[in-house]
């Protein structure tokens, strides 16, 4: 007897079985099996109130084998086998007491100060922890019992039963690290007992274990324990079962409806499935892994949560990307602390994890909740609940120490069947909705078909419907009546092809193939053919059909691949046409104006100096011209020029450029190989003025003129310069007693105007130096509306050393030429926004204050960060701002105004393109610059009471700036009268002597108080 008892108590425990009959037949038998700790959040674990009973203690049995302990001292607490009825919980119980891992069984029975409180903190690496208590039966007759302890995850308990002697009757072990040693149950330490009449025993159990070191521990009564393991087994037969008729009903559905919600909650439900079999230990032994039963479970925890997430993405879809990720996050904490800590840091990480997912899941319903119908809501809500109750449940199990058999079994099993089944009731709800509501937007869209039939039938535009190659399909009547067929039905019979009514078909093929590479086409202008066979224009724009689950009119649902809409832009071609012409022609005499040739010169410069050919450039003054403005009136100035120009176009035909330069000067190109025919050229030029009579009423006049020649040479840089050049050799041509010709050479130097540039740039860098430029302002009024409103344009003036104040265009084109103009606008901006600051009421009854950028400011980087500099010193409001851009620097520098004006527009300034109509600009310039307003020049307002062409050239202006939303300011309004009309033309406001003369900014008066 005492070989077996000392072979117990050196703990061999490989897996080893023997039996030995002490003195009174008992036997004795060892087995061993391991296990995990860690406990799964959503198992279908139960709940048990277990009380706490107190025992009594009791006399030591005499003969022991190992030395008695003074239990008067410390007495073992014993449980009386009438108290199991039928299952009593020992965790309250038993008392325990932690030791060092190589501390035998015969050493711990000695030891007193045995603990009887627990906690829920680890056991120690370097301990075990000890448990005991009796079991005394004062029955007549034999009972059996079963001792459940510990889990499914726990990793090694072993127990042993001693007598009254203190001998060894009856031994048995559970080791995870040593899988072949475990016993045949799934949950945890498993120990059979009989108890005979009045027999006292006593139980020590040693746990090995990473663990907490609440270890649940009941007694059954064999009979109870094999009933309620049966119940138990039922339950997680069903419910195993009734998750994998979900998950497959949900898979093979998902397959069907493509439904994304449907896969996941069929990988929700496995995984469920699988945490719980993981949990009970069904899923470790049918692998042969029970040391990894922690591990297994909580890798099916991580996917049923990573399901999860995927379901309510679904559900309340759009959701927040943030929301996501930080659940993908989370799912990564039980994956790290499976490799990194131990069973108690990972059932801590669990619980924490499933707590915020559960939270988390209950929050995002209530948010999310308006994108979802109120059922869905309801019900996905109630699911959620259910499951947060096990786990619940779970929790409080396990801080109870009760085991997996409770009685409360039920309860985990009836919620976890409900949470599941509801998730997936409210995804099929969902669902439902989601289609109800499609097929109300349906059945809203079909009922509106009547009213776009409507809209498609009596649009004024043209409308149509083709396939992709451009075979038509449907027209409306607009679209029939504009190619000249009184009905639709008649235009798709004679023309079923878009190609028949494009006056040339390849624009129409162009077309077809911009459409098919980019899917749309947007106010693309061409030729029409009318059915007559008239030409005309039309714009078109087109888009390819977008797919839509909508429906559409029978007749095109089928085969329509792009729709398209014209209308007839014949007049406004035509007025294209016209402003071209006047853009590259002066409107009284029909010839090249000023910007075109110079244009023209450009070209040519550039042209020849890469090759032979060379060119002249005439500069032609009409001699006292003045005299006959003073003595007959402009009209009569205008009638001679126009008839002057007809008679040099005599002598140069159409073989040479000819402009009206100014007022009494013209430009005259002429290509040449011998220089025989300069001089040829030239003497039939004076010889045809020479002839030339003009008479007006009883005056008859004869005038002359004088020619100034300038030859293209190789370092030539600019039109400009060479025009220089020739109004250089005129002015000699002049002083030399007129009616002469002169050639320029570099030995007689430039111009007198020369002499004038070098006074004014003097005159300005002096004025920046010593601050003697000073600000005026003009007041422009709106005409079509009340406005208590200041409207103001800045004005600067040069203050010469006398004290007189000179005018901007006598010293600004000499800044712009040698690039001093940013310096003036940089002062003019500094002054006048310190001006704003200092007066900060004038702010507030501010409508728009008008300041001059010059051409060089536009392109000058470091202009942009002074003004948004100045913006922000001042605090100046960027919408009380408007910045004047002429239009010829605008067209000179189109890009760096266009990035300059779109720059500030962004921050709310506007701007005005100042001088429109100088030369009368094309409005492809002016539909390229995003401006607000346009002031008309003041050339075309002065006369428009007299003269319908200026009134026509206003008119025109104000329509085209209309269409385009920008708003016109006429300058030059010096009556009443021309400010009556131009209010009715719709023209916006009015700036001139008529409304106000310009002032000294020091002395602003508001328009509404002078």
């Amino acid at each position: 007897m005492n070989k077996y008892f000392t072979e117990a108590q050196k703990y061999d425990y490989t897996v080893t079985s023997f039996n030995c009959r002490d003195s009174q037949g008992l036997n004795i038998r060892f087995t061993q099996k391991l296990l995990l700790m860690p406990l799964s959040m959503l198992s279908c674990l139960s709940v048990l109130l277990i009380s706490l009973l107190i025992g009594s203690t009791a006399s030591l049995a005499q003969n022991r084998l190992v030395d008695p302990v003074d239990e008067l001292s410390n007495p073992i607490r014993i449980v009386d086998t009438a108290d199991v009825s039928p299952s009593l919980g020992l965790q309250s119980i038993a008392q325990l007491q932690y030791t060092s891992k190589d501390l035998l069984l015969s050493d711990v029975v000695q030891l007193n100060d045995w603990s009887e409180s627990y906690s829920l903190d680890p056991i120690p690496d370097d301990k075990v922890l000890w448990l005991r208590l009796q079991i005394k039966n004062n029955t007549n007759f034999n009972q059996n019992f079963m001792l459940i302890a510990g889990n499914t995850f726990i990793d090694r308990v072993d127990g042993f039963l001693l007598d009254e002697q203190g001998r060894i009757i009856q031994s048995i072990q559970r080791n995870n690290m040593n899988p072949a040693s475990n016993n045949s149950d799934l949950h945890g330490f498993k120990m059979a007992m009989t108890s005979r009449p009045d027999q006292l025993v006593s139980l020590y159990l040693r746990v090995d274990d990473d663990g907490p070191a609440m270890l649940p521990i009941e007694l059954w009564r064999a009979d109870e324990f094999n009933q309620q393991s049966n119940v138990r087994l039922i339950l997680l037969g069903a419910l195993s079962g009734g998750l994998s008729l979900l998950a497959t009903y949900f898979l093979i559905t998902y397959m069907l409806r493509n439904a994304p919600a449907r896969f996941w909650f069929s990988i929700f439900a496995v995984a469920s499935m699988t945490t719980l079999l993981s949990a009970e230990g069904m899923l470790p032994k049918l692998f042969k892994l029970p040391g990894f039963a922690a591990e297994i479970t909580a890798l099916s925890l991580t996917i049923t949560l990573f399901a999860a997430i995927k379901i309510g993405r679904d559900i309340f879809a759009p959701v927040s990307p943030l929301w996501l990720r930080a659940h993908y996050v989370l799912l990564i904490v039980p994956i790290v602390t499976m490799f990194l800590y131990n069973d108690f840091w990972q059932l801590i990480s669990l619980i924490g994890i499933v707590a915020v997912f559960l939270i988390s899941k209950l929050f995002a319903t209530l948010i999310y909740r308006s994108s979802v119908d109120l059922r869905s809501t309801v019900i996905y809500f109630c699911g959620w609940v259910a499951i947060g109750i096990v786990a619940a449940l779970e929790v409080l199990s396990f801080t109870q120490g009760a085991s997996h058999l409770s009685y409360s079994a039920v309860l985990p099993f009836a919620f976890t069947c409900f949470g599941i089944m509801l998730v997936g009731v409210a995804i099929i709800s969902r669902e439902h909705s989601v289609i109800f509501r499609q097929q109300d937007e349906q059945n809203k869209v079909i009922q509106h078909l009547g009213s776009f039939s409507t809209i498609f039938e009596n649009s004024a535009e043209g409308l149509y419907s083709a396939t992709i190659d451009g075979r038509i399909l449907e027209v409306n009547p607009a679209f029939a009546q504009l190619f000249g067929f009184e009905s639709s039905q008649e235009c798709l019979n004679k023309n079923p092809k878009l190609h028949d009514f494009f006056a040339d078909s390849i624009e129409a093929d162009l077309l077809l193939g911009e459409l098919s590479s980019h899917q749309a086409v947007l106010g693309k202008e061409v030729r029409g053919k009318r059915q007559d066979g008239r030409e005309f224009w039309f714009s078109i724009s087109a888009q390819t059909a977008k797919a839509s689950n909508l429906p559409k009119p029978a007749n095109i649902a089928a085969v329509a691949e792009h729709f398209g809409s014209v209308f007839d832009i014949t007049e406004r071609q035509i007025d294209l046409a016209n402003m071209q012409y006047l853009n590259s022609h002066d409107q009284l005499t029909g010839l090249y104006n000023r910007r075109y040739f110079l244009q023209l010169l450009d070209e040519k410069i550039s042209a020849t100096n890469h090759n032979d050919t060379t060119f002249a450039l005439f500069y032609i003054d009409v001699d006292q011209f003045k005299i006959i403005n003073d003595t007959c009136g402009h009209t009569a100035g205008d009638v001679f020029i126009k008839e002057l120009a007809h008679e040099l176009h005599e002598v140069v035909k159409n073989h040479h450029a000819f402009a009206r330069l100014s007022a009494d000067e013209f430009g005259l190109l002429i290509e040449y190989e011998d220089e025989a025919i300069i001089e040829q050229t030239t003497l039939n030029i004076l010889a045809q003025v020479r002839n030339f009579k003009f008479k007006w009423d009883r005056h008859l006049f004869k005038q002359s003129v004088s020619i100034g020649i300038a030859k293209h040479e190789s370092n030539t840089v600019s039109a400009e310069e060479l025009l220089s050049y020739a109004d250089t050799a005129c002015i000699v041509a002049k002083e030399n007693g007129r009616d002469k010709v002169h050639t320029f050479s570099r030995s007689m130097g430039t111009n007198p105007n020369y002499e004038r540039e070098l006074y004014w740039i003097s005159e300005v860098n002096r004025a920046l130096n010593d601050n003697s430029f000073e600000l005026h302002y003009q007041h422009y009024r709106p005409l079509n509306q009340n406005d208590e409103l200041d409207y103001f344009e800045i004005l600067v003036r040069l203050k010469s050393t006398d004290g007189n104040l000179v005018m901007p265009e006598f010293f600004i084109p000499a800044a712009e030429r040698y690039n001093l103009s940013n310096k003036i606008d940089k002062w003019v901006i500094e002054n006048c926004f310190a001006w704003l600051s200092e007066h900060s009421d004038n702010i507030t009854k501010l409508g728009k204050c008008n300041i001059n950028i010059s051409g060089p400011s536009l392109s000058d980087e470091e202009f942009r960060f002074y003004l948004l500099s100045a913006f922000e010193k001042y605090a100046i409001p960027f919408h009380k701002i408007c910045f004047e851009i002429t239009e010829t620097m605008a067209i000179i520098k189109m890009k760096d105004a266009v990035d300059f004006i779109k720059q500030f527009k962004r921050l709310g300034c506007t701007f005005a393109l100042d001088d429109f109509g100088t030369g009368f600009s094309s409005y492809a310039y002016l539909k390229n610059l995003p401006v607000d307003f346009v002031k008309i020049d003041g050339n075309f307002v002065r006369d428009i009471l007299n003269d319908p062409i200026d009134l026509a050239m206003v008119t025109s202006i104000k329509d085209v700036a209309e269409a385009m939303s920008i708003k016109t300011v006429a300058e030059f309004v010096e009556s009443d009268d021309i400010m009556v009309q131009l209010g009715k033309m719709g023209v916006d406001f009015a700036q001139g002597f008529c409304v106000a003369k310009p002032d000294p900014l020091s002395a602003f008066v508001s328009y509404n108080e002078r």
